[in-house]
């Protein structure tokens, strides 16, 4: 078993090394705490569960955030949630400058929002990060594929996502401690409502403001430079 892993961990890159380096130890402690301290059994299962949630898979990680919230208090959730969050955002920065050329990433690059973004992200890309991942209703894929593939630094990027993902858990947290299931329920439906009709007024925005910005093109980086600046003006 050992020679397995031995062999694994040679065939990894140096920052993917890294990674397996940090995660493997948390994941196990994590894991040896769930076993020893069920009443803290939620929280192991919440730091796990966002960080698909917080991935390309689509789980939404509003829901798992309201459960929790039930049994813990939400500012905790808030913080065990957050820091699952950045766990992915290396992924983030290794899987998708890996895969900048593939065809369903080059429609995303294409996009007319996709150009808006890059709009405000080249005048202040960390506030552009922390407003969409705390707004449900920017489309933050699009920032996901954006800070890597324009060699945004990986630091500052996670730091933007863990605060703006922070406040956003909380309120989701809050509503599942505070509020019973019918008036739960409503307040879900009028926030679905909300957010899909400012998404489209964003969407709508930033597709006119792609239109009406100098053309721009941002060239993906390779994952092992991540701060390297290469925007470039035509």
């Amino acid at each position: 078993m050992r020679s397995f892993l031995h062999t694994q961990l040679d065939a990894m890159s140096k920052p993917w090394k890294k990674y397996a380096a940090i995660m493997l130890p948390v994941s196990a402690i994590l894991i040896a705490l769930a076993v020893a301290l069920p009443e803290w059994r939620g929280l192991v299962y919440l730091f796990f569960y966002a960080i698909p949630a917080n991935s390309f898979i689509p789980v939404p990680h509003e829901l798992g955030m309201i459960y929790f919230g039930q049994y813990y208090d939400p500012a905790l959730i808030a913080i065990v949630a957050a820091i699952g969050t950045i766990a992915v955002c290396f992924i983030d920065y290794q899987v998708v400058t890996a895969a900048f050329q593939i065809e369903k990433l080059k429609k995303v690059r294409n996009s007319e929002v996709y150009g808006g973004a890059v709009h405000y992200f080249l005048k202040a890309p960390f506030i552009s990060v922390l407003v969409a991942a705390a707004a449900p209703f920017i489309p933050f894929y699009i920032f996901r594929v954006l800070s890597p593939t324009a060699g945004y630094p990986l630091k500052r990027y996670m730091m933007a996502v863990f605060l703006g993902r922070l406040p956003r858990y909380y309120v989701f947290a809050l509503m599942g401690s505070t509020l019973n299931t019918p008036n739960l329920a409503i307040s879900l439906a009028l926030i679905v409502i909300t957010c899909a009709l400012l998404y489209a007024r964003v969407s709508k925005h930033l597709s006119k403001k792609s239109q009406t910005r100098p053309e721009r093109t941002v060239v993906p980086v390779e994952p092992a430079q991540p701060s390297e600046e290469l925007v470039t003006t035509a």
